[in-house]
């Protein structure tokens, strides 16, 4: 009987507890606005409530309610594929579902092979080496599609992450400076581990950065220059945002 009692004193703690949640007030950095309806939570991102402004103040008007489409974050999608054909330092072949489709390695660019800059063209040749050489003695090579990421680049070619028997293929080459952290237009996993990688491939002047070469990649045009670093701006701005906003929820 005494247990008995103890369980409802508990539960009854609870259903008070949940009570004074979901009618208290929203802090204003916990609500966000989604097609044209404001959502707010109490530090908990899988419970969502409708929330309403009231005396300078945002009050719940609905019990839980489905997570928001603005919140939910696009999930990474791994798929394993057969190496087929080398193409360069950052493009190869691979076979999918069946299919040979031409894979544009995500995040990163290598110098081009066919430069009409010697020193270009030797670290061109360097990296794609070293990818025909890593895919070619793989045991296993897995393609990761970015949520945050277009499938597809303006030429067909497939975007993606390679990971070469659970190694990050575009790491690999950044680390031996065959290749830099470059097209970045979304939240990319990966991205900050990668400009570690490079940094400290700069400060050891390894391939592409050795001998004062501070930019032997492929020859970009200064719109093109500024448009990249406009968007690693915004990249990083909403990097901050989002882990700022995730300290808040917790």
């Amino acid at each position: 009987m005494r247990k008995i009692k103890i369980l409802i004193v508990l539960f009854s703690l609870t259903l008070i507890i949940n009570v004074n949640a979901s009618s208290g007030a929203i802090k204003q950095d916990s609500v966000i606005e989604c097609n044209n309806t404001y959502y707010g939570n109490h530090g908990n991102p899988t419970h969502w409530h409708i929330v309403e402004k009231k005396n300078d103040k945002w009050t719940i008007a609905s019990g839980v309610v489905e997570i928001p489409s603005c919140y939910i974050k696009k999930v990474n999608v791994m798929e394993k594929v057969i190496f087929s054909k080398c193409s360069d330092g950052d493009t190869a072949r691979f076979i999918i579902n069946g299919e040979e489709k031409k894979v544009r390695f995500l995040a990163i660019d290598t110098p081009e092979v066919d430069s009409d800059d010697s020193k270009i063209k030797k670290y061109g040749k360097e990296a794609s080496d070293y990818t025909c050489n890593t895919l070619k003695n793989a045991k296993e090579v897995y393609l990761e599609y970015d949520g945050n990421s277009d499938k597809e680049d303006k030429y067909g070619r497939i975007l993606a992450f390679v990971h070469v028997d659970g190694v990050l293929l575009e790491k690999k080459l950044i680390e031996r400076g065959l290749a830099k952290v470059y097209y970045i237009y979304g939240d990319y996993a990966h991205v900050d581990e990668l400009r570690k990688t490079e940094d400290e491939a700069r400060n050891k002047k390894v391939g592409m950065w050795s001998e004062n070469e501070i930019d032997n990649s492929k020859e970009t045009s200064n719109d093109e220059k500024e448009d990249n670093e406009v968007l690693d701006i915004i990249s990083t701005i909403i990097n901050i945002i989002k882990k700022i906003f995730a300290i808040l929820l917790k």
